[in-house]
């Protein structure tokens, strides 16, 4: 911090209250920024060409969702219906996630050429949302989930999402088309009921049987990232298929365990010996078990990370009997939903921030400082204090651009 008083900024944000990613800065403190980026921080007032009066108000990064489910996997079942939801819906939901406060998601597992042309529209500027971060297909067996489950009745949809696969081979492959075509991780999805793998024993949510994927495929898939850079995190329910996981060098769990408590220290120690994330998707999956086992990993100095596995509204999985809620409006549920496992409102905002970050492996992300990217929120009360605080923010900057302005 320092005096600037003379450098003009293209928009400051004039003595807020900073929660920063990481804790709370002393005092009040002004932002400016040039174009994408925080260019300063100052206990001084700045100048702006555009200037926010924060006074008595919260600043905090832009938050971010690990774990979406960006298009209609339920209504867009031909060309016809996939372009209607582009043109029609997809906008108003990205907008969405802006209102709420998401200036990140990452889509893991959605058609890719949908993704690609999203992502070519946004750096256009056709669309306006968040930053999109994305997986592509993702990576299962065949008659596995979710081809076979949430994308059983929808032949069209199944063949644009792809990633079904069942050798060594087959999942370098995936790994290395991923890569080319400039994905942000690669996922997995790693599931099973029994001691026998690829046999379909195993129901997903007691309805259809699927086949898991084998042990030296998903070993194979995330050696492949890895040669790649990039992190694999793996769909996991049970403890015994998250340990496997993590055995075969996952950087991530998506749900973690959800369908019986941790019992095996063997789990904590590949967490933390990973440097592992645990995505809860409590929105998706409030379970018992899945309260407890946040609150077991989350003790235990293993990073969380939010992710809600969220879907369009108008998407539909048979054998759930929850609303399919809104974009943006479903992640702050998650949050609160942590706070009920016995997180604080610093530790889940963490979450959605700087830890969020480090999942994604974006350093560019999650924290308010200088050279970071100038995703920022405003809010009247105290999100540190309580993550009710998070709804509905004044003010939402997003790569430096004004999307929502109020006032404080």
């Amino acid at each position: 911090m320092g005096s600037d008083r003379d450098q003009d900024f293209d928009l400051v944000i004039q003595n807020a209250f900073v929660f920063d990613g990481e804790k709370k800065l002393p005092g009040t403190v002004s932002v400016g920024v040039n174009g994408d980026v925080i260019t300063r921080l100052s206990s001084e007032l700045l100048q702006g060409r555009e200037t926010i009066d924060a006074r008595g108000c919260w600043l905090t990064p832009g938050l971010i969702d690990s774990h979406v489910h960006l298009y209609d996997f339920y209504n867009c079942t031909d060309p016809a219906k996939m372009a209607y939801y582009l043109e029609e819906q997809l906008p108003g939901n990205l907008r969405s996630f802006l209102e709420h406060g998401i200036t990140t998601i990452k889509s893991v597992g959605d058609p890719v050429p949908e993704l690609l042309a999203t992502r070519a529209r946004l750096a256009a500027g056709e669309l306006v949302g968040p930053l999109l971060l994305m997986t592509g297909s993702g990576i299962s067996a065949p008659k596995g989930h979710p081809g076979k489950t949430v994308y059983g009745r929808n032949p069209w949809y199944r063949e644009r999402v792809g990633g079904e696969v069942d050798t060594v081979e087959g999942a370098r492959a995936t790994v290395l088309e991923m890569a080319g075509l400039g994905m942000d991780a690669i996922k997995l999805l790693f599931q099973g009921g029994c001691a026998c793998h690829g046999e379909p024993d195993y129901k997903f949510h007691g309805q259809v049987p699927i086949v898991r994927l084998k042990l030296d495929v998903l070993a194979a898939a995330i050696d492949e990232a890895h040669r790649h850079g990039l992190k694999a995190t793996v769909h996991t329910h049970e403890q015994e298929r998250a340990i496997e996981a993590l055995e075969a060098g996952a950087d991530g769990l998506e749900h973690g365990v959800i369908s019986d408590l941790i019992s095996d220290d063997r789990l904590i120690e590949l967490l933390l010996a990973n440097d592992a994330s645990w995505v809860p998707t409590l929105w998706v999956y409030p379970t018992p078990e899945a309260y407890k086992n946040l609150a077991t990993v989350h003790a235990a100095g293993v990073r969380i990370a939010l992710g809600t596995d969220s879907f369009p509204p108008t998407a539909i999985i048979e054998g759930f009997s929850f609303d399919s809620g809104t974009f943006g409006a479903n992640s702050i549920v998650e949050g609160e939903r942590m706070a009920e496992a016995g997180l604080s409102a610093v530790e889940i905002l963490k979450s959605a921030t700087s830890g969020a970050a480090i999942h994604l492996g974006r350093d560019d992300l999650g924290v308010i400082d200088q050279g970071k990217r100038a995703d920022l929120l405003l809010f009247e009360a105290d999100p540190t204090e309580s993550v009710k605080n998070l709804h509905d923010p004044l003010v939402v900057v997003a790569a430096g651009r004004v999307e929502v302005n109020g006032t404080c």
